[in-house]
This record gives structure tokens, sequence and C-alpha cells, in this order.
């Protein structure tokens, strides 16, 4: 409730109570009788603060010392920062007179008082002037006693103040006093007092928000970063998307969070009647709904998705999965503030619901860029639309949507930092390990404020884990620890991000920084790289094979090379460069190597490891002395370059399950029509061999994979087990991937044999299935006539088809001396 209409309605009880009076000049209540002379005496005797027991021998001890201790005082006007208060309550004094003059108000009863910001014993509350005219209460009482006789106040028409406002949850008006003093219930009225510092000010404001309270639960506001998808539980560091969310609504004041699991089936039959694109889900309309789609969903299932309150999920659906889940956010009034789905079905249910609740943070983030972090204030810039929009519940619009482009406004401050690293240096032997899409890191690190007189440590962190590749640090930070092996240490440097970043992180030097000016300042980052823990794909397939299944398939794609006297080789999807690494160390006929990947991080490690081997400066380190030159491309696989062209070889391993299964058919059409190697050596997951590897990990009590997998298993239903990664869009069965490689053979003039590495090739097949395809002659029979290829015809002459496309950015090239 508004503290003022609390107020207004005080008033107006007294005022119709004969046994009480308020004085014109203030906002006291007394009694209109005089107390008695022993009343009096006991009065007068008395100091505000007492101790002593809860019955009748309650003894009275007058305090003899000041009270000292440290507030926040937070003007109205967003042009002036919040700065640090020392109060001093002379044993004399009641706490409120000291707080009002501070406020420049006649008295404390002219001072308001908001609700708690914690639960805790002594909590947190501000202190603001009451506004010139109260609230009025006629719409209760049919007209309003409160009179006119404060119209002269100095503090008539006092402004709203944002910041205080969006903190408390209450209109908070003027300037405000954010101080922890009172009396405890503990203590039965003794005045207790704590320290609120600037920094644990800007925490405050910065826990408002779903991305700062995730900074806040990792403790590391300067490194982290709320992460873009969730993956696993195991990988998960920090506070979980579902909880963030009921935080942000209980702040908020919003109903909690109402999760709808459904299963995934139905859900995509309603995509494909309403010809959604794969993997896309809609976006929120006027009416708060995803394109239509979660009604959809209800009406084809009859109503059948359940509602799950706070985490609730006794009527949970009771197929096998697997699973999508929506989420919906309702005002206290019933409005709509926003309605999601999962983009992605899970076979686990608690996933399913975690991805959802990212999902609305996301978009409540994108939202909260109206809540942004305002650099020269060095605090949140609320602005004036938001508390409204909030307090109004207008439904979030997901901006991919044509119709919501124009919904919010543009950002103004750059909530996550992503300023340009600048100065990366790194130092010590590189041992080979480096981190992939789904590692746990570990790193240490500290952050410094650089400055012309100062040099201050803001952050540091002997030990901090996060999952590589989901975003789950400052963009500066993952792209300095991916060209990192594990003990190599770094250093970087960047532009401040925000102030109150900063002073939120700084603990107790913030108020000497506040001071500083920061203009020409920055931050340095020093980095260890500790350990990697391998993605549980590898750790599944490194528990159950010898050698591992990634070596496998690396020495069966040199097998070909050597068998098919190569002497041109593209990797498509090559990542950071791991059959560069191999073959670099066999005898081979290559000539020309070329890699083509769409993650910039992967090429520049991959551009390392051939770098290491290809030192301009020194004598390559080859098996192969006929090698002349290696070329790092970044782009899509599903784009055609003329510059990889008629290759021997191309090579794409485990890659297509990464796509969506419509760009899997859209890569086979543009390798085997348009790139046209002699040899493509394609490989993939096979779905069937799941059971046995989930199971073997199982078997394994004490590896953490297994650990992991416990909760994914399908111990029943008969249908395949969860997919071996994250990041994997599809894994097929034999007869899928099968289907897939005859047909494109048949279409484009290849033949095509199948095998596999893990396993012995009986029941279920190998764990790993590969589909070699071999060109036909291209000049022979009437395929070339059927396709009409410029390409592929005999008087291809390069030099004459400039024409063709080079969408390819170059990243690296290497040639012999």
């Amino acid at each position: 409730m508004d503290p003022a209409l609390s107020l207004a309605l005080v008033l107006n009880a007294a005022k119709s109570c004969s046994q009480l009076l308020s004085p014109a000049d203030s906002f006291w209540i007394g009694k209109r009788d005089s107390f008695s002379l022993e009343t009096k005496e006991k009065l007068l005797n008395w100091s505000p603060e007492f101790t002593g027991k809860t019955d009748s021998t309650m003894e009275f001890k007058e305090r003899t010392e000041s009270c000292l201790f440290t507030a926040i005082f937070i003007p109205y006007c967003f042009e002036q920062k919040a700065k640090l208060l020392n109060l001093k309550v002379e044993p004399h004094q009641y706490f409120l007179d000291v707080i009002a003059n501070h406020l420049s108000v006649a008295d404390s009863s002219h001072v308001l008082i908001s609700r708690a910001l914690s639960k805790a014993s002594l909590d947190a509350r501000f202190y603001f002037p009451v506004p010139d005219t109260l609230p009025s209460v006629s719409y209760l009482f049919g007209n309003s006693p409160i009179s006119e006789k404060h119209k002269g106040s100095p503090h008539c028409q006092l402004k709203f103040n944002k910041r205080a406002s969006i903190l408390v949850g209450q209109e908070v008006h003027g300037d405000a006093i954010l101080a922890a003093v009172g009396s405890s219930w503990k203590s039965l009225g003794t005045m207790s007092c704590e320290d609120i510092s600037l920094s644990s000010y800007h925490r405050m404001l910065l826990n408002r928000v779903p991305w700062g309270s995730y900074k806040i639960s990792r403790d590391a506001i300067l490194a982290a970063k709320f992460p873009a998808s969730f993956t696993t539980r195991s990988n998960w560091r920090g506070a979980l998307p579902r909880d963030l969310l009921n935080s942000f609504c209980h702040n908020n004041c919003f109903c909690d969070p109402t999760f709808s699991l459904s299963e995934a089936d139905s859900m995509e039959k309603l995509q494909n009647t309403n010809q959604t694109q794969p993997g896309q889900c809609g976006f929120l309309n006027a009416t708060g709904n995803e394109s239509g789609m979660l009604d959809g969903v209800k009406k084809e299932m009859g109503e059948g998705l359940d509602d799950i309150q706070c985490g609730e999920l006794d009527n949970e659906p009771t197929g096998g999965g697997p699973y999508r889940c929506a989420v919906k956010i309702l005002s206290k009034a019933g409005d709509l503030i926003i309605e999601c789905c999962s983009e992605m079905p899970y076979r686990n249910k608690s996933h399913a619901i975690q991805s959802a609740a990212l999902k609305a943070i996301n978009l409540l983030n994108k939202d909260n860029e109206r809540i942004c972090l305002h650099q020269d204030h060095a605090t949140f810039s609320i602005v004036d639309d938001v508390f409204n929009y909030y307090k109004k519940g207008s439904p979030v619009y997901d901006d991919t949507s044509s119709s919501a482009q124009n919904k919010l406004p543009q950002k103004d401050v750059d909530l996550d930092h992503n300023h340009e690293m600048t100065d990366l240096n790194i130092t010590g032997p590189d041992c080979g390990k480096s981190p992939s899409s789904g590692t746990i890191v570990c790193i240490q690190y500290s952050v410094f404020l650089l400055g012309k007189s100062v040099r201050e440590c803001l952050e540091s962190k002997e030990e901090f884990e996060f999952e590589f590749g989901t975003g789950a640090v400052i963009p500066q930070l993952e792209m300095c620890v991916s060209h990192m092996s594990v003990s190599q240490s770094a250093h970087f440097y960047t532009s401040l991000p925000p102030e109150s970043l900063i002073l939120a992180a700084a603990g107790e030097c913030a108020e000497e920084i506040s001071t500083l000016p920061l203009g020409e300042s920055g931050l340095e980052y020093n980095v260890i790289l500790l350990r990697l823990m391998e993605p549980p794909e590898e750790r599944m397939e490194q528990a159950l094979f010898s050698p591992p299944l990634s070596k496998q398939r690396i020495e069966y794609a040199l097998r070909i090379l050597v068998e098919s006297h190569a002497e041109s080789l593209v990797d498509l999807g090559c990542g950071s460069g791991s059959l560069f690494d191999a073959l670099l160390e066999q005898k081979t006929d290559l000539v020309y190597i070329a890699g083509v990947d769409i993650s910039q991080r992967s090429l520049i490690r991959a551009a390392k490891v051939l770098y290491s081997k290809l030192d301009v400066g020194h004598k390559p380190r080859l098996a192969t002395a006929s090698f002349k030159s290696a070329f790092i491309y970044e782009g899509s696989i599903t784009e055609f370059d003329r510059r990889i062209h008629g290759f021997d070889v191309a090579t794409c391993i485990e890659v297509i399950e990464h796509m969506e299964e419509d760009q899997a058919y859209k890569f086979g059409e543009c390798a085997l029509g348009t790139l046209c190697p002699r040899v493509l050596m394609v490989s993939t997951p096979n779905v069937e061999y799941n059971p046995i590897l989930q199971r073997t990990v199982l078997d394994s009590k004490n590896d953490s994979a297994g650990e992991e997998l416990t909760e994914d298993v399908e111990g029943k239903s008969g249908l395949p087990c969860k997919f071996r990664n994250y990041d994997h869009k599809f894994e097929w069965t034999r007869k899928q991937f099968s289907d897939w490689a005859l047909k494109l053979a048949s279409q484009y003039g290849y033949d095509v044999e199948f095998s596999g590495v893990g396993g012995s090739g009986e029941e279920p097949g190998f764990a790993s299935q590969i589909a070699v395809f071999k060109r036909c002659d291209p000049f022979h029979g009437s395929w070339l006539n059927a396709r009409k290829c410029k390409i592929c015809s005999e008087d291809y002459n390069e030099s004459n088809n400039t024409d063709l496309p080079c969408p390819y950015k170059e990243v690296w090239n290497w040639n012999a001396g």
C-alpha cells in the first residue's frame, strides 16, 4: 500500500474519534484529555529506549552512548548520485528526528516509512517526506475529511523518486534515506542500527532484475553473465532460471509464475499446422499469446496442459516425453505480463521447466533494457514508463517478431558489458587441452580498476566454474579462455562497464571510487585456466571406448585419405582442428588443406593448431614433404564457395546433428551437388546405441557423467534415450541415416558405403555411423546431362568463373616459402 494513503486513512480515523486530536501544523495524533499525574511522572523519567523482561517487572534503561551508522541518501533528481550519509543519534534524540533533519522537514511526524526491503530482524527501510497533499480517501468513505491545511508545505509537489520506488515496490516521493535502524522485536524496543554501504545499495538495485540477480548469485558481478541456454542441471552454475523468475515476480509484486507441461508431440503437431519453422516459437502478440500457439495446444489436447504453481508437479503429464513447457506470469490484478514456451523438447521434465523459465527471463531482460544501467549517474535509470508498464501489467513482446519490433524502445546502455577486449596477452606453454562447447571450465581471475591515480582490485575468485559456449561469462572473458590451454595465464583490458556494476563489485572501496573521475579508466582482467571437465558426450565415450570414440573417427578419416591418395582435403565443420592436428603427423599425399566452420572462436583455435606445426619462421614439423598450403574459412557449410569446389576428399565428422534436420538435407545437396568432392565422409551418432552408452556410464558409480545422466535415462516406454549432447538438434537411427545418404547419392551421382566406429557393428550397430560417398565418373552417362552443372563440366576454368560465389571469410592461411 502507498504509505501516504495509509497516513491519510489513519488521520481520517483519528478525526472521527472524539477522544483524539491532530495539531494543524503536524501529523501527530494526541489524546484530548490529559494523562494522570502517575502516568506523566513515569513518562518524564523514561527514555524512549528500554530493556528488560516481558512481564510486569519490566526494567527501563536510559541510553547513554551515541549511535553512529551509515545510510544512503537517494535524491529524487536523477541527475544527482546516491551518496553515503553518516548519521549520529545522541542519547537524548529520537532517530526519526535525526532523519527528519536530513530530509529538511519540520519534525518526525512528517516522515513516512516504507515497507522493509528484507525479512531480517533489523530491516532496511526508506524514510521520505510526507507529500504536500495526502491522497484522497473519498472513494473509500464517500467524502474526504483530509483538509488542505498543509498546502503551504515547502515539499509541495514532491517529485517521484524512481530509484527508491523500484527498490521497495511502493511509491516514494521526494528525497529518500535508506537506513537500517529501529527497534528490533528481539530487543523489545532497544534501538539497533546497522551500516548500509554504497556497494550494498548498488547490489540491491542490481538484484531487482533477473540478470543482475544471477550475477549476485555467482558473486561475480564483473565476470558472470546470464547464460543464453539451459543444458543440464549439473552443468548449470548459480541460481537456477526458475528460482530467478520466482524472485523477480516476488520483487515486482506479480503472481507466481505458472508452468504448463505438455507432450512435445502435440506441440510439434500444432507447429506443423501453423507452418512454424523448425526450432522456432511464435512471438507474443497483443494479447500476450505466442501467436495463438498455446491456446491452440490447449484446444488440441482438450485442455490437457496442467498448470504447475511454484514448482508443484502433481498433475504432470504421465507420458514418456519428450516435453515442452509454457510459462505465464500475471499481475496481482490478473493482467498478463508474459507468456512464452520453451523452444525445444526435453526428455527431462525439470529441464523443460528450467528452459521455459530461462526464455521468460531473456524476454524480460530484453524488456528490462528500459530498466537500464545509467552510465553517467552511477545508478539504474528507471524510466517512468517502465514503472507504469509493470503496474498496468502490459504483456512482454518477443522482439523477434515483426509485429513486436516497434513495441520496445531502443537499448540505451550495453547491459552485458560487451565492450571490445584489447591487449590480450597469454603466457605459458600450450599443453593442447583447450575448452570446447559444453566443457566445464575452471579459472582463477581478478579484476582491477585502472586509472590515472588508482589501481584497485574490484573482484577476484580463486576458483570460478562455468559452462563454456553458453554465454555464462562476459564475451571478452570467454574469448580470452577460448585462446588458452590448461595452466596458461592471460590478461586483457576492457573499457568500463556502467558505473553501478563497478560500485556493486567494489565493496568497501565503493565510496572512494564514487568520488573519482572515471572517464579515462578501464578494467584489467587477469586469468589462469586451472582445469577442464569434458562435455557429457566425451565422458560417455571415454568411459566405454579405448581409444576414445573421437580418436577412432579421426583415424577412420586418415585411412580414407591414405587409401584415396588425396592431394586436397576440406574439413567441413572443422571445429578447433582436431583432424588437422592428427593428419599433419601422418605421412600422406596432401598438398592443400582447408577448414570451414561457422564458429569464429573454434576457427581461431584451429588456426593456432596449424600454426604450431606450420610456423613460417621455422622448419615445418610435417611428415609430408609435398604439403604446400592451408586455409581456414568462416562460413556455413550449407553454402557454396568456389574456393573449396572439387577437392579430392571432404570430411564432415559429427557435425550434421548440430543442425536442424532440414539444414542437414541442405548440407547434403550443397556438398554433393555443388562442392562435388571425389570422396565425402560423413559421420553422425547412432541414436540406437545411446542406451548402451548411458547404461555403461551409469554402472560406473564414480563417474560424474553417470550422475548427470541418472535423471535422463528412459527406463521404459521404448523411446530412445536423451541425445548425447544438449546441442544436438536430432540423432538418427541407422535407417534414417541410410535413407538420407542413399537419396543424396542417387540424386547426385555417387556410390555410398556404410560403416562406423565404436562397437562391433552388430545390433544395434556402431556408436558412430559413417557414410562414405564416392563420386561416379562425372563425364559419363546421363547424370551430367541431367544436372547440367557448369562447375563440373570438362571445360571448367576457375579463372573464367570469377562470378561464382565466395561467401566464406578467410580467417587464416599458410603457404610454403
